[in-house]
């Protein structure tokens, strides 16, 4: 079979998971190829798709000509050509959509769900339930009506609006996925219970796959060998943190902040003295930008961004735990990886956490926005003795194998197949 990966985005944690997974497909004996709007690896199976800006131009000249102000504003603008993904498309007999946003206008869509191709969504983020609203997501309000088909009601987005075009993109946009009948793919149960209370995906069935792993991301270092290598004093206790934007706001580094006060709080409660306070390290990678722990007791080195797969190893086995704030995710990849090279985890209960965690055993899964249930969470990972449950982590661990992921795409792509050939 011959397979078309489109995404946004083949740099960061978005494009790691296409990589593994167009890896696997090809071990497999398929033909892949992916399509990106940013080109940044060597991989040669990757093609980059060009933005339009000179026809975008001409459009807004145009509709300032007509005085068609009402589109002037128009959001759904393609950021790519049709005919250019078209002729991509006709060459493939499976298409995987991971990523729309930024890339793919209503128009776009609506005439790729017309074609005669299996088309399958692998989101990797909550877009197909909102329709492409960013704004709610990143609030405490989680039952808002990004899982309706109206956004009428909605004070945010009203406030926002310039002559209520986003609005009306939205809804449309809403309106195409609503009526259509393709499969999804959920990369963990708790994204595939919101996909089935969705209302705009009623027609689409759900299926589960869970985020496979690149085998490089997850060699087995000693700890001692680990922070050898990255200069660590073996005597720290070391909390890993990383994103691609530590400040991303659904990424949760202001919940960490917070944690990490009541953290040292009830260090100093428990009469820890300030030489062992001083023995935490916070260890941060990615974009910094604007987060700043704010901790002057508790030591914070950043890395940076990671571009070596060598030290990332390096830094899960060295670290004594993976926190991972995230308010809401899809993923992230991180969890999976940490899962695998046995790191212990502390996690908001969302995204791939869910199907990762047992409290306990390899870290500790505490409800969305409680920080003081993540410190919790961070002191008896670092200092209580941890359960011992082997059977039900590695059957736990069987689930993020590297080729899970393609092996549930092609099984699901040899049944569609057969189904649009006999139509």
């Amino acid at each position: 079979m011959k397979f078309l990966l489109l995404t946004n985005n083949d740099v960061d944690g978005v494009g790691q998971q296409i990589l593994n997974v167009n890896s696997n497909l090809k071990k497999k004996g398929h033909q892949t190829k992916i399509l990106v709007l940013h080109k940044f690896n060597s991989n040669k199976d990757v093609y980059k798709i060009k933005r339009l800006v000179f026809p975008r131009i001409w459009q807004y000249s145009l509709n300032v000509i007509k005085k068609n102000f009402f589109e002037l504003f128009n959001f759904g603008f393609s950021t790519i050509r049709y005919s250019d993904l078209k002729k991509h498309i006709d060459e493939n007999d499976v298409v995987i959509i991971f990523s729309l946003y930024k890339m793919i206008s209503n128009k776009i869509l609506s005439s790729i769900l017309k074609m005669k191709k299996i088309i399958y969504f692998r989101p990797l983020d909550m877009e197909l339930v909102t329709g492409g609203c960013h704004i709610n997501i990143d609030n405490k309000n989680q039952e808002c009506n990004k899982y309706t088909k109206d956004c009428s009601n909605c004070p945010q987005l009203n406030s926002l609006n310039l002559f209520d075009i986003s609005k009306k993109n939205l809804i449309e946009k809403k309106k195409i996925f609503s009526n259509a009948k393709n499969t999804i793919f959920a990369p963990n149960t708790f994204t595939k219970n919101i996909f089935l209370k969705s209302n705009i995906l009623k027609n689409s069935k759900i299926q589960t796959l869970f985020l496979g792993a690149n085998k490089e991301r997850i060699k087995l270092y000693s700890k001692k060998v680990s922070r050898s290598n990255l200069n660590i004093s073996i005597n720290e206790k070391i909390i890993l943190f990383g994103t691609f934007n530590l400040d991303s706001p659904h990424k949760g580094g202001e919940m960490l902040t917070q944690s990490m006060k009541i953290f040292l709080s009830e260090l100093k409660k428990k009469k820890f003295s300030s030489q062992a306070i001083k023995k935490i390290r916070l260890l941060t990678f990615g974009r910094k930008n604007s987060f700043n722990l704010n901790l002057p007791e508790i030591n914070w080195t950043h890395l940076g961004m990671i571009s070596s797969i060598k030290k990332l190893n390096w830094l899960y086995r060295s670290s004594d735990v993976l926190v991972c704030p995230s308010t809401y995710d899809v993923g992230p990849h991180i969890v999976t990886e940490a899962l695998l090279s046995d790191l212990p985890i502390v996690a908001f209960d969302q995204g791939v956490a869910k199907d990762s965690i047992i409290n306990g055993v390899n870290g500790y899964i505490v409800p969305c926005f409680s920080t003081k249930g993540f410190a919790r969470g961070i002191f008896k990972t670092l200092y209580n003795k941890r359960q011992k449950n082997i059977n039900r982590l590695n059957k736990i661990k069987s689930l993020f194998s590297s080729s899970h992921e393609a092996d549930m795409i092609i099984r699901n792509a040899k049944l569609d197949l057969k189904k649009l050939i006999n139509i």
